[in-house]
């Protein structure tokens, strides 16, 4: 990286401070218009100004001579000796910088400002004041001060979002997390529920995970969520470590690389499972071991095979990306792509044959069950910003893509011939496969609410960029190519943008009303003795942990398979749950309160007109609400007395 003078630390700060303000008065007036308060006779127009004064001031003082002054003042501060009262006014800047964004969040911005940008601001002039304070005690150079200080608390601020799911409510946290329980109880069926069960369809490999503390009898709901945020939390830091280790750093610089990467792929977020691929790759691929190569290959691929049908060719392509980055053509000819060959083949045929497999022994009569993500609606306006996903899907990945691009450009410049045309375009195809089939993910519907589906593009545009900054990568001449320097502009903005997801997810810990809970459990155990069959739609876990008691699962018709269903529009399927229905199958069915109206708008429309028109509707025609809880939109729901003609979802 090139060298950082105190002026050009500075004027970047500056820089991120203005846009940071800009943006920040954007979304503050964005709130006072939800909250429907008069901007202009409220306090929120001090806030305002504040922002507003701060971004004319940082615009103009970057380019100011006195910003000269204010350099050298602040280097003839960093080299003072050390006493000490010095000592304790800079582990006092370094402390306050920390708690005071965690206080402002907390308990000034709280709720009614919950917004990234304003509390952002307050981070960047918060980590002014410990990058001064950790520079006089370390003498670090002044970028090295401030990549610890953004680096260190972003890891803090993204830990601290990954574990808050662990509570001890018995009801879901969330649309699908009830159903990630009862899936991953799934290979444990037979000692759960006293039957056998046909293994989940939908992303195996991340219920294979999260079913591990299945394997000791009676541990509760907290510990499993605990478990999958230790997921979250391991393989993230173990694929981190391992592209550490990949672009062989050394010392200090390894885990600041390795933090930097853990921000880096939660800003999908990269799911865990992918992890295991990513991971496997990268500690067992090395074009000196070819034959340790495939067979690394073949095990990541067979994971692929039980994970999601996008990730298939990915632990492939990513070992034929450290292939092409480290190996010269030299004039080989057809000979230097044979292995490539062999293994892109091998490890898609191990998918393919992987998934074959899962299929015959999962126990799913219903093969067309896997495919169903071919046959759903694609939301193409998800791509841009919408109300789904405020940011939208391209804005998003070339927001967090950016950096990166910049510093490889940089690097780069004028050194393009150091590497076989054929090489440059075999490593750009693999990306932008990977970034349009991510796109295209994230238009299905049930998707786009994140950059999550543009996962494998993210490991790989990191793979391409670690490999570049240290030098990993082959030239066609014997010399070892000297690749460009990174500016300090690029490095800072691959800083802060990750520290911008990670910062959102300060606030207080996820709180339940224990005696409310418990009542409501109360209720709902009282209201569900009687005979016949109760039908779970959501809240398994309840029946998984034995909070409620001496019910009989119902495997069919689980919140997370309806819904995929009613968005694949998956006919036979969904004409034998009306026939259930129709039939009175079920003696009550506790579900969440439904509705049969279709929302207008807001986010994930197309997915509530999917729910009301092929579940909710069926569902309150043949059945009507009983019991509602207090604690959640959970309802009990029982047979209406007399049968009613219902309308044919499938007829417009």
């Amino acid at each position: 990286m090139e060298n950082v003078s105190t002026k050009k630390f500075l004027q970047v700060w500056l820089w991120a401070l203005t846009v940071v303000s800009l943006l920040a008065i954007l979304q503050t007036i964005q709130r006072t218009a939800e909250l429907e308060i008069a901007l202009l006779r409220s306090k929120w127009i001090g806030l305002v100004g504040v922002f507003a004064l701060s971004a004319a001031l940082a615009a103009w003082l970057s380019f100011s001579s006195l910003l000269n002054r204010i350099a050298d003042w602040l280097d003839k501060l960093a080299t003072q000796s050390l006493n000490p009262f010095r000592i304790t006014v800079y582990v006092s800047l370094i402390l306050f910088g920390f708690l005071s964004v965690w206080f402002t969040r907390l308990y000034v911005f709280g709720s009614t400002l919950p917004q990234v940008m304003p509390i952002f601001w307050v981070f960047l002039w918060a980590s002014l004041a410990q990058v001064v304070g950790l520079k006089a005690l370390r003498k670090f150079d002044w970028y090295a001060a401030f990549a610890v200080v953004l680096l260190a608390q972003g890891f803090i601020y993204q830990t601290y979002g990954i574990f808050a799911i662990t509570s001890a409510n018995p009801f879901s946290m969330g649309y699908s997390e009830a159903g990630r329980h009862y899936y991953a109880s799934i290979f444990f069926a037979e000692k759960l529920y006293g039957m056998e069960l046909p293994l989940p369809f939908l992303h195996p490999s991340r219920y294979l995970l999260l079913s591990v503390p299945f394997l000791a009898d009676g541990l509760p709901l907290w510990f499993h969520r605990f478990w999958q945020a230790f997921l979250w939390f391991g393989l993230t830091l173990g694929a981190s470590l391992s592209l550490s280790r990949f672009s062989r750093t050394r010392g200090w610089t390894f885990i600041l690389f390795a933090l930097w990467a853990f921000l880096f792929f939660f800003q999908g977020a990269v799911y865990y499972h992918l992890h295991v691929m990513v991971i496997l790759v990268l500690a067992g691929v090395s074009v000196k071991r070819p034959g340790q190569s495939l067979i690394f290959i073949l095990l990541a691929s067979i994971w692929a095979g039980i994970s999601r049908v996008n990730w298939f060719p990915v632990p492939a392509m990513l070992a034929i990306a450290i292939y092409i980055l480290e190996t010269p053509v030299n004039d080989r000819g057809w000979k230097y792509w044979l292995t490539p060959f062999i293994w892109g083949v091998s490890g898609l045929v191990a998918a393919l044959v992987s998934q074959f497999v899962y299929i015959q022994i999962s126990g799913n009569t219903d093969v067309s069950a896997f495919g169903s993500s071919f046959t759903s609606d694609l939301i193409w306006s998800r791509l841009l910003p919408n109300e789904t996903f405020p940011m939208g899907i391209l804005p998003g990945i070339l927001l967090v893509s950016v950096p990166l691009f910049f510093a490889l450009y940089q690097m780069l410049r004028g050194k393009m011939s150091a590497l076989h045309p054929l090489r440059w375009l075999a490593l750009i195809a693999m990306l932008v496969v990977l970034f349009v089939g991510g796109a295209i993910v994230s238009t299905k519907i049930g998707g786009g609410g994140d950059l999550h589906n543009m996962d494998a593009y993210l490991v790989m545009l990191s793979v391409l960029a670690a490999a570049f900054w240290s030098g990993r990568v082959s030239a066609e001449s014997e010399a070892k190519p000297m690749w460009g320097k990174v500016g300090w502009g690029a490095v800072a903005a691959g800083l802060l943008i990750p520290l911008g997801f990670a910062i959102r997810h300060i606030g207080f810990y996820p709180s339940f009303d224990r005696s409310i809970a418990e009542k409501d459990i109360q209720l709902l155990q009282e209201s569900l003795e009687t005979g016949g069959e109760i039908l779970f739609i959501t809240e398994r876990q309840l029946i998984t942990f034995d909070v409620i008691n001496g019910i009989t699962l119902v495997p069919e018709y689980e919140q997370s398979e309806l819904m995929e269903m009613a968005m694949s529009r998956n006919r036979p399927y969904l004409e034998t749950f009306y026939e259930d229905l129709r039939l009175r199958r079920f003696a009550l069915i506790v579900a969440e309160d439904q509705k049969f109206t279709q929302q207008k708008e807001g986010a994930f429309v197309e997915e509530n007109v999917a729910w009301v028109r092929y579940v909710g509707a069926p569902l309150l025609c043949n059945y009507r609400p009983v019991v509602t809880l207090v604690s959640n939109n959970l309802q009990v729901f029982e047979p209406r007395p007399r049968q009613v003609e219902c309308k044919d979802p499938f007829v417009e």
